[in-house]
């Protein structure tokens, strides 16, 4: 994982537990809190699932170049080989 995907990996996770510390010292009832607190785990899964996605992506265009390079490669090769 490069550096921005560390970045925004603990930015997403200070937030949630920020959001979750601020819901459990909150005035509201335990049924009430604990609806909001299975929303904000569903928002940080979901954020979470597209920062994997993301990476998941970048991982396979990184693959992709590395292929396409080494093609390259070994077309120069064969080539001064003749």
């Amino acid at each position: 994982m490069d550096s921005t995907g560390k970045v925004i990996a603990a930015l997403l996770v200070g937030a949630a537990v920020g959001a979750m510390a601020g819901l459990l010292v909150a005035p509201d009832s335990g049924t009430k809190t604990r609806r909001k607190l299975s929303k904000t785990a569903d928002d940080l899964l979901e954020d979470l699932e597209d920062a994997w996605e993301e990476g998941a992506e970048k991982i396979k265009e990184l693959a992709d170049e590395a292929v396409a390079e080494v093609e390259k490669y070994n077309k120069k090769v064969n080539e001064s080989m003749k």
